[in-house]
């Protein structure tokens, strides 16, 4: 059987694989954590001697229970979190059997992978700097184990480590930017069931205003040129057509083209329908956080953008998959382009739909109204004065509404959210005979004064009408700017008051205008975007473009070429420094204070001799300091013990103690001829005189 794993190995291990699990204890189920738990106490206990190491029948029990538990957790054994939840239990187990120097590598590799796992989950930078700090202690737990149980205290371990690794960030540097950025040979199934928010692909009354009590970012959005106004940053991301009464939802042919986006069809499969030029194009980019919807969010009309997305005929961005991890797209967008001149038939069938018998007060309205104007601009004109004029109330937390939920709500309550009123207008238009959709995205957006980007948060989530007009295609209507129209100018915090994030306190979005905590928010988020854009996003295409402004062209020979010479470099730099290092003399706690009782015995007038042994020097010491004998020789004694003897850990422990006492207490009083003397000495022996 191998030798027990030293201590300081033992305790450095299982502080490694808490730094692995760490960053996943807040998706891991309560259970999880607890075998974490037990497991460690169970081996620390075994270290100790009071318990005993778990049998082998133990064993395999424990571990298929912790595969049924798993099965039973998530319904999978594959996925994403499962996958991360059975390595955390399994790690758990093999620190708890773990008596060898194999079982103890085991657990620092897991440990590494743990630390890694945590970035396909999030990569900010606060996550970033905790993988580093873990990497650092995983390092220290491989350190601790090859120095045994040596002086110098435990955070020695994580001191060496740190160096090494510090000698190591030239070439980190190096691959990062050279290596060819290829896709992973695997494929780990996310886990889409708790999807992150963000508009979904159906629209019921309230659902708009959950959206929008969230500080979430949604997006950044960075402009070529002069950012467009606030009035006119309408971003598009879902048009809904059909309706039944009480929930919005895509037509049958947005749905179809969603699912042929996502199954990889070619874009000719989902050409957009007309377009007339308006001539106010702006190019833009946009970093996506991971939303779990494969929609994208774009100002105006789409004539250009990066391959692999799809443009559908009601003018909405398309990714060819879920987004699951932050995206950056670039479009060149026509932002006062006239879409879809002409109206095709089944087009205009779907936009006029109605549920039947449903909302009678509001079709009776309509129907009126309509005959009074004598035109459809004129008709919604009305509509849109009447929002304004009567006592409606823009809110968070408008009341229930029941089966003729527009009827409700423009006869009987009269509070809503942006959602409540795009439904209401589009009925109102639908009755009229005058094609219409509601629209959800995003209105607004925060502008960072230090980069000129533009911030797009969850609480920015929208939802409007566009209706079809003759000559001028599809028309962008807000009913909500008809009732409040600072939401659309200053945004929804201006617009809420005191409604806006009121479910989250402590959100700092809360509190923009309280000058330092923006200053703050913004410095901070500027950093973030440019982590996103310089570390997340660096993809090949980045890398092609920054490698051909070094090399002018790109070919594997330069590349190897250059990788190979800053390789070259870095080493020789390292090595440089360790070459140049000089060995530092390290003494355990003991020596140290014993050194430190010497160096005061010298500064009263009796230096030690070189070679000379601590009981010798005591007894001259007793002989020339008689006054001094009684402690000198009792911290003599115990040094001696300390560095020549064999104590047991207890004993250890004790003189240890007694001895550093002792030496805190020794402050000899130097006796002035005795001092000269040692004072000439010194300056006779440092001139190098024989």
């Amino acid at each position: 059987m191998s030798a027990q794993l030293p201590r300081r190995a033992l305790a450095w291990s299982l502080f490694a694989l808490l730094l692995g699990i760490g960053p996943h204890a807040a998706r891991l189920p309560a259970w999880v954590l607890l075998v974490v738990a037990v497991a460690t106490v169970w081996r620390h206990r075994v270290h100790q001697g009071a318990w005993s190491f778990p049998g082998r029948a133990v064993r395999a029990l424990l571990v298929l229970m912790s595969f049924l538990a798993v099965g039973l957790q998530w319904r999978a054994l594959n996925g994403l979190e499962p996958t991360v939840a059975l390595l955390v239990v399994a790690a758990a187990l093999k620190a708890l059997e773990m008596r060898s120097a194999r079982d103890f590598l085991v657990i620092v590799f897991v440990a590494y992978f743990l630390i890694a796992c945590q970035l396909l989950f999030e990569q900010e930078i606060p996550y970033a700097a905790y993988a580093l700090f873990a990497t650092f202690g995983v390092t220290a737990a491989m350190v601790a184990r090859h120095q045994g149980d040596p002086g110098g205290g435990w955070l020695r371990p994580f001191a060496i480590a740190t160096r090494m690794l510090l000698q190591a960030v030239p070439i980190m540097l190096l691959l990062f930017v050279v290596f060819p950025r290829i896709a992973p040979l695997w494929s780990i199934p996310q886990n889409t069931g708790g999807a992150r928010t963000g508009p979904s692909e159906t629209m019921s009354p309230g659902d708009v205003a959950r959206l929008s009590a969230s500080s979430e970012l949604a997006f950044r959005a960075t402009f070529d040129a002069a950012v467009p106004p606030a009035r006119e940053r309408y971003w598009r991301g879902l048009v809904l057509s059909e309706f039944d009464g009480r929930q919005w939802r895509q037509g049958a042919l947005s749905r179809m083209e969603s699912e042929l986006a996502l199954q990889g069809a070619t874009r000719p499969a989902l050409r957009p329908t007309s377009h007339v030029p308006g001539g106010a194009v702006s190019a833009y980019e946009i970093i996506l956080e991971a939303n779990n919807q494969p929609w994208l969010y774009v100002l105006g009309y789409p004539l250009a953008f990066d391959e692999g997305l799809r443009l559908g005929s009601d003018y909405r961005l398309m990714n060819s998959r879920p987004v699951v991890q932050r995206l950056r797209y670039r479009v060149n967008a026509d932002l006062a382009a006239r879409l879809e001149p002409e109206l095709g038939a089944l087009r205009r069938q779907s936009e006029l739909q109605l549920p039947p018998g449903l909302n009678p007060r509001a079709a009776a309205l309509a129907g009126e109204w309509r005959a009074a104007a004598g035109s459809d601009e004129r008709y919604i004109e009305r509509v849109l004065r009447w929002f304004h004029e009567e006592d409606f109330v823009y809110t968070m937390s408008p009341p229930l509404l029941g089966r003729d939920s527009v009827d409700d709500f423009l006869f009987g309550a009269r509070r809503g959210f942006c959602e409540h009123y795009a439904s209401a207008f589009t009925v109102l238009l639908r009755a009229a005979g005058i094609p219409a959709r509601v629209v959800v995205g995003y209105q607004g957006g925060e502008r960072n004064p230090w980069q000129g980007y533009l911030l797009v948060h969850q609480f920015d989530a929208h939802a409007w009408a566009e209706a079809w007009l003759p000559q001028r295609g599809w028309v962008r209507f807000d009913p909500t700017a008809a009732v409040a129209p600072e939401r659309i100018e200053s945004g929804v915090g201006d617009a809420l008051g005191a409604e806006f994030l009121a479910g989250s306190p402590l959100a700092i979005e809360r509190y923009r205008n309280v000058r330092l905590l923006g200053w703050l928010r913004m410095r901070w988020d500027t950093l973030t975007y440019h982590w996103a854009r310089a570390v997340l996003n660096y993809d090949a295409e980045r890398q092609t473009a920054l490698l051909s402004r070094l090399l002018g062209a790109v070919s594997p020979a330069r590349v190897v070429a250059l990788l190979l010479g800053c390789g070259a470099l870095a080493l020789l730099l390292v090595a440089a420094s360790l070459f140049g290092m000089r060995p530092v003399r390290r003494r355990d706690a003991a020596t140290a204070a014993y050194l430190r009782a010497c160096a005061r015995l010298a500064a009263a007038g009796i230096e030690r001799t070189r070679g000379e042994a601590p009981l010798a020097f005591a007894a001259r010491v007793e002989r020339e300091r008689p006054d001094l004998a009684r402690c000198f020789s009792a911290l003599s004694r115990d040094y001696a013990r300390l560095a020549y003897g064999a104590p047991d850990a207890a004993e250890l422990q004790h003189l240890t103690r007694a001895l550093r006492s002792a030496v805190r207490r020794f402050r000899p009083r130097p006796q002035v001829g005795l001092a000269i003397g040692a004072g000439v000495r010194r300056r006779f022996h440092t001139r190098g005189t024989p």
